[in-house]
């Protein structure tokens, strides 16, 4: 019998635990190493889209059905209002009738629900995960990988995934592409309980400014505003300004949007300027490879940064059983990449597109996204095409087909 691999991941947020939990099925021993000393409770949301909600069912069928639980899975008759800032209804997009369409619903759920849910099958699965510790550098050779970790010890292993963020220690190591781009405007997201708005969601848009609007489940609405602005300026107000910023920017908004705002706690809100990259020629080095925001960092604006870092582990795990050699790291890896960069690339350029589209900071602007979701009854222009991804999709070897499924 071969032994078994192992192998090292850099960061345990989604993307992070996700490869884990998919290595751990794909017959890997595990190790997690996550820079924060915890999973800490954020107020932000996210969306599931089909492509996600399927990404995950592939994980494990208990993940899947924990997301289905901990989310607000949408219903078939769903809409979701597309509103300028008075209020008035541009259009209503049947985001039901488009879950029941593609076999998936979109499932809204807390960021820290979903990475509760991915630690705890990592656990279940035997992961090792080492907090209060980051990855800062590696060297390999044809046979293994040496990791350097921020507390000075290292770790040696069959081979590391880098899922450590936008700002990645292995992808520079790697790449040595500088730092993210900032792309003209901040988020400001939070969570509000008992809003009278529960459960319809929604998306209002001003000049400079989308409101985008999510139940969560348990009474809850999650929202993210996307604000015009200079780099740096929204974060350095700390969230108790933000938040009061924010309010008097909503002023001559409708009122029930500024109110929904009023009600969050300052607490669950947090605050980050929206950065991206350029797609990367490569993202594996021999016996290392990135993966979700280290790989393919995107803006928010078709809410695909964890439904792709899902499917990025789901693919992963697939190309490790199709190559179950235990030469065969590197081979895995690179089909892996070929698998997924062109795709993801295309994400990234087409979420870019859809972020400037989405601001609306002019006049003329503000009038072409209003006119978009008008005439086409959606907000996104290329969201059908992105989550109609599905894992059988995956095109590795066709020798290898029964290997697709991670259980």
């Amino acid at each position: 019998m071969s032994p078994k691999r192992s192998a090292v991941v850099a960061g345990g947020g989604i993307g992070g635990l996700a490869a884990a939990v998919a290595l751990a099925g794909a017959g890997t021993e595990v190790t997690v190493v996550e820079r924060a000393p915890g999973i800490n409770d954020v107020g932000s949301g996210l969306m599931l889209y089909a492509n996600g909600v399927r990404a995950a069912g592939a994980l494990g069928a208990r993940l899947g059905e924990r997301v289905r639980t901990d989310g607000w899975v949408t219903p078939d008759d769903a809409v979701r209002l597309l509103m300028d800032s008075t209020g008035a209804v541009l259009s209503k997009e049947p985001i039901g009738e488009v879950g029941t369409r593609l076999g998936a619903p979109q499932i809204p759920i807390l960021r820290t629900a979903l990475q509760n849910a991915l630690f705890d099958e990592a656990a279940a699965a035997g992961v090792t995960v080492l907090l209060n510790t980051a990855v800062e550098d590696y060297t390999a050779d044809d046979a293994s990988v040496r990791v350097r970790l921020s507390d000075g010890s290292t770790r040696t292993a069959g081979f590391l995934i880098a899922a450590d963020g936008i700002r990645s220690a292995v992808r520079q190591r790697m790449l040595g592409d500088g730092p993210p781009r900032y792309r003209g405007y901040t988020s400001v997201r939070g969570r509000t309980a008992g809003s009278a708005l529960y459960p319809q969601p929604f998306v209002a848009g001003g000049r400079g400014i989308q409101l985008f609007v999510a139940p969560v489940g348990g009474g809850t609405l999650y929202w993210a505003a996307k604000i015009t602005a200079e780099a740096g300026e929204w974060p350095a107000m700390g969230r108790e300004t933000a938040l009061r910023t924010l309010l008097e920017r909503l002023a001559d908004w409708h009122a029930p949007f500024a109110g929904l705002i009023r009600e969050a706690d300052p607490d669950d809100v947090a605050v980050t300027d929206i950065h991206d990259r350029d797609p990367a020629p490569y993202w594996v080095d021999g016996r290392v490879a990135l993966l979700g925001d280290a790989a393919h960092p995107m803006v928010p604006a078709l809410g695909q940064g964890a439904n792709t870092a899902l499917e990025d582990a789901v693919v992963l795990a697939a190309a490790l059983r199709a190559h179950p050699g235990p030469d065969e790291v590197p081979a895995a890896l690179k089909a892996y990449e070929r698998e997924r960069i062109g795709r993801v690339s295309a994400v990234v350029l087409h979420s870019r597109r859809q972020g400037s589209l989405d601001q609306g900071a002019s006049r003329a602007e503000e009038r072409a996204r209003n006119d978009f979701m008008k005439s086409h009854g959606r907000k996104d222009e290329a969201a059908l095409d992105v989550v109609a991804w599905t894992p059988q999709d995956i095109r590795l070897s066709a020798a290898d087909s029964a290997l697709l499924t991670v259980e």
